[in-house]
């Protein structure tokens, strides 16, 4: 089993991995820790899911493709 995706460390434009295969870039996160809403960038089993919406359950993140905000105040030297 994978660890557990801290959620609330995510921010609006995070790219983050699914265990489906599948990449997404967070869209809104309500900081609640179990849910974020994303917008598929790549999904290789349904491509016409690509561009859609979808909430997704912190258990179904696979991880951040983002690295963390080392200090930065802001998101310069993120990358994106």
């Amino acid at each position: 089993m994978s660890e557990v995706v801290n959620l609330m460390k995510l921010e609006l434009g995070d790219k983050i991995a699914m265990l489906n295969g599948a990449t997404a870039e967070v869209m809104t996160n309500p900081m609640d820790g179990v849910w974020i809403f994303a917008r598929y960038l790549a999904y290789p089993d349904d491509p016409s899911l690509e561009g859609s919406d979808e909430m997704f359950f912190v258990q179904d993140i696979a991880g951040s493709l983002v690295p963390p905000n080392y200090g930065y105040p802001s998101a310069l030297g993120r990358l994106a």
